[in-house]
């Protein structure tokens, strides 16, 4: 459960690791570098991997005997586990698997996301009552009351995009056969999903393009995507998403393939003008007007 002096686990092995980097990078072995703060070797492993906690001093002083002392550094890597309060998501505990409840902690702290899900609208755009359709589709929504929370949580992680204090960007293609109402779905869901689309589109963080039906073959078709950069020293991490959760993806060489796919993707797509006049168009029911 994440508190004021708890990071959520994610954070803490994201903290761990770099640790770890700075550690190896000053030429310390394990055992050297746990002497600076007279531990055994075997504490200052588990905070590498994120399995033990560490106090905000301690970190500073590792860092400094590492040589990193440039002050912004030194307070970004130390305000991870020295400043926020309780994580609204520990509220949802009960119907949050481990690995969604990372995602949401990195969201909280990404600057710039970029999305790319073929077939449906993004999560972080989604509204109530789609984002309560897609859901309720899912076996894993196996009660009402499941499906309730998770459209909560799911609104919830969109105040990111809306905080008065450093929203996130946000970059995101989008299907044109997304914009397409499911069969069975009712026409005033898809409605009031499109004008909000077109709503959130005006804001100065988010970038929506969509990917027009007669597009070439691309290799976004492939995959889901979730490209999350972070505030300096963080490294960016990709996340993909599939029925038992998602996956992780930390190392430099996948992140640079991912991201290269998703540039692919967004320079296939519309412009922002086009692409909001394929979704008044589909507002409209005349897609192909």
């Amino acid at each position: 459960m994440a508190t004021a002096q708890t990071p959520p686990p994610v954070l803490r092995r994201r903290l761990g690791g770099l640790l770890r980097h700075y550690r190896k990078a000053s030429g310390r072995t394990l055992a050297q570098a746990a002497s600076i703060l007279d531990w055994e070797n075997t504490r200052l492993s588990r905070v590498e991997t994120g399995q033990y906690q560490i106090r905000a001093d301690e970190v500073s002083t590792l860092l400094r005997e590492y040589g990193i002392t440039d002050a912004e550094t030194v307070a970004e890597v130390t305000r991870v586990i020295s400043s926020g309060p309780r994580a609204w998501w520990a509220a949802y505990a009960d119907v949050l698997p481990q690995t969604y409840a990372d995602s949401i902690a990195l969201e909280s702290e990404a600057v710039v996301i970029r999305a790319y899900f073929p077939q449906l609208i993004p999560a972080l755009l989604q509204t109530p009552a789609y984002a309560h359709a897609i859901i309720s589709s899912s076996p894993r929504a196996a009660t009402q009351e499941t499906a309730t929370a998770l459209v909560q949580v799911r609104q919830g992680r969109k105040e990111i995009l809306t905080r008065p204090a450093g929203p996130t960007e946000l970059r995101t293609v989008i299907d044109e056969s997304a914009l397409y109402p499911r069969a069975g779905s009712a026409s005033d869901v898809m409605r009031d999903q499109l004008l909000s689309l077109l709503d959130m589109s005006e804001r100065e963080n988010i970038t929506l393009r969509v990917m027009p039906l007669d597009a070439p073959v691309h290799s976004g078709l492939t995959s889901n995507m979730t490209i999350m950069d972070f505030r300096a020293p963080w490294p960016s991490l990709v996340t993909v998403d599939h029925t038992r959760g998602g996956v992780f993806l930390e190392a430099p060489e996948d992140v640079t393939a991912f991201t290269e796919v998703f540039d692919a993707v967004y320079e296939a797509a519309l412009p922002t003008d086009e692409s909001r006049d394929v979704i008044k168009k589909y507002m409209k029911g005349q897609p192909h007007a």
